[in-house]
């Protein structure tokens, strides 16, 4: 149900969160690529993007530089795939906004409400 961005496992892993209570947490494998820490979480089920999630995320990008509001190449890929696997995305980031604008079935949480949702 939950996708988790880099920037949520960081900043869990700082606060010293040792594990989520829930079932059904994802985080992508270049999430964990980018931050390893993050794999000490025994519970997130890792994805794997597909080729069918990197050619949707090559048409994202290209709909975001038409736009003029390009966002990092693993963002693309996390929205993605939060929308082909009809999860929510918890970031922080702002910048997943103009994805939205281009993928309005992209869901997002913040790390805030996240934690009232998983108490």
């Amino acid at each position: 149900m939950w996708l988790l961005d880099t920037n949520i496992l960081i900043q869990f892993n700082k606060l010293g969160i040792k594990q989520f209570n829930k079932e059904d947490i994802f985080t992508i494998i270049l999430s964990l690529i980018e931050y390893p820490l993050g794999s000490k979480y025994e519970n997130i089920t890792i994805i794997f993007p597909s080729t069918i999630h990197y050619e949707q995320a090559f048409k994202n990008a290209l709909l975001l530089r038409d736009k003029g509001t390009p966002i990092p190449t693993i963002d693309i890929l996390i929205g993605t795939i939060t929308v082909d696997k009809n999860l929510i995305l918890v970031s922080d980031d702002l910048h997943f906004q103009y994805l939205q604008e281009i993928e309005p079935r992209l869901k997002i949480i913040s790390s805030e409400s996240f934690k009232k949702k998983i108490g």
